[in-house]
């Protein structure tokens, strides 16, 4: 069913979200296959993480791949727990669909929609509401398209205009062994792929460089959906 035959709910809570239109065309239309667009529970509680490897900026990289966070919190007293809020529920929706059973640093993650509504900000309370490394704020209808589940190969873009493949490989070899690298210009702009040997190591590179300095850059990192360079 395409996303204007939808239920009045759903509608509104599309038009809560964002830009409905913007949306719906950034699906083509309609909805990836086990999207409902009808949820309006914000906040995912993620579970079977590495405490040992694990802190809210990590968590920040990984989820602000669909959408907007608001604040997360690393819950002490499970130390392998932690709620992450996001924007709306459409993008928790996201979060939930595309990282359920996603591994990162040798645990496979479980992630579900919590009984909390959002989370009480507090002094263990990681605020990302106003930070401008929330991808959404901006373009948001390209960022919705490329939602999919952990991949072998990241896309980096906001690159130096100088930067060359060794440098990037150097600066993401220590996640596991580079198979192949592409660096390519779009619109005057410097951007990358890297292929890793499994989901894994591309999932622990993105969540430990993005929004890292390059050069003089901040480096944006994404998953691609591409099989092969």
């Amino acid at each position: 069913m395409g996303l204007w035959r939808r239920s009045s709910h759903s509608r509104s809570q599309l038009v809560q979200m964002g830009d409905p239109a913007a949306i719906a065309a950034a699906f083509g239309g309609g909805l990836p296959p086990g999207i409902s667009g009808t949820n309006d529970r914000c906040t995912v509680l993620v579970s079977n993480l590495n405490p040992d490897r694990v802190d809210e900026d990590k968590l920040f990289n990984l989820f602000s791949i669909y959408g907007n966070i608001v604040r997360i919190k690393l819950l002490r007293n499970k130390p392998d727990h932690a709620l992450v809020q996001m924007g709306d529920g459409f993008q928790a929706e996201l979060a939930v669909h595309f990282l359920k059973g996603a591994m990162l640093f040798g645990k496979r993650l479980e992630v579900n929609f919590s009984k909390h509504a959002t989370i009480t900000t507090g002094a263990d309370t990681h605020e990302y509401s106003n930070s401008n490394l929330n991808r959404f704020n901006r373009n948001a209808a390209k960022n919705y398209r490329y939602c999919c589940s952990p991949t072998k190969m990241i896309h980096l873009s906001t690159l130096p205009q100088d930067v060359t493949e060794e440098e990037i490989v150097s600066h993401l070899e220590e996640h596991g062994p580079i198979v192949n690298t592409k660096l390519f210009e779009m619109n005057g702009k410097k951007q990358a792929l890297v292929l890793f040997e499994n989901e894994e190591q591309a999932t622990e590179a993105l969540v430990c460089k993005h929004a890292t300095s390059l050069g003089d850059a901040i480096i944006r990192i994404s998953f691609s959906q591409l099989q092969t360079i």
